[in-house]
């Protein structure tokens, strides 16, 4: 598995990258509007990536979806049909304003520091100088709180998850076709899974 693509949300006229969610199923689920994504890209595994944001009536709403559905028509959605386009997702897009209901938190991000890649899922929120929390009820926006402080302290606090030397190692055995052997070693999961759960409490 190589990094994967974010989801996006429009906040505050600024590009955002989704970093964590509190209640990653209560969120967003495709197969409500009837579309079964495969992999389309090694960079996007689940076959579909979002663009959230804001409605004129200040509500979490859905404004992009990129998509494919394994080759089988693909469904409307509030009346709106996708328009073609490629993407690491798929080779559709809908343009929307879907309404969403959705009660918990989420973290954006964006300005991230290279230094704090790691080439497998989704990076860490502390990767990103810019960090904020938005808190919802029934989809309405309750709370915006700035997390860049605890990132930091976090940058502080850890090693860079993957060293230079390990970069290289993941590189030749990428070449090799040894890639467990050379790459994502124990030592490597171990921290990454480390840094996953100490930044729960950003929520």
């Amino acid at each position: 598995m190589r990094a994967q693509f974010f989801d996006g949300f429009d906040f505050a006229e600024y590009k955002y990258s989704i970093v964590a969610i509190e209640h990653v199923h209560d969120f967003f689920n495709i197969a409500k509007f009837g579309i079964h994504p495969i992999m389309f890209d090694e960079s996007c595994l689940r076959g579909y990536s979002c663009i959230f944001g804001f409605n004129d009536e200040k509500q979490l709403s859905l404004h992009k979806l990129f998509t494919n559905n394994n080759n089988q028509e693909m469904p409307e959605i509030d009346g709106i049909t996708p328009i073609s386009f490629h993407s690491p997702a798929g080779e559709w897009k809908y343009e929307l304003e879907h309404p969403m209901h959705y009660t918990g938190s989420l973290l954006i991000a964006n300005d991230f520091i290279q230094k704090y890649f790691v080439p497998f899922g989704f990076q860490l929120p502390h990767a990103f100088k810019k960090v904020f929390e938005l808190t919802f009820e029934d989809g309405m926006l309750q709370h915006v709180e700035d997390k860049a402080e605890e990132a930091h302290r976090l940058r502080i606090e850890y090693e860079v998850p993957v060293s230079a030397a390990t970069k290289v190692k993941m590189r030749v055995g990428h070449i090799l076709n040894k890639e467990e052997q050379y790459g994502f070693d124990d030592d490597v999961v171990e921290q990454y899974m480390d840094l996953s759960y100490d930044t729960k409490y950003l929520f």
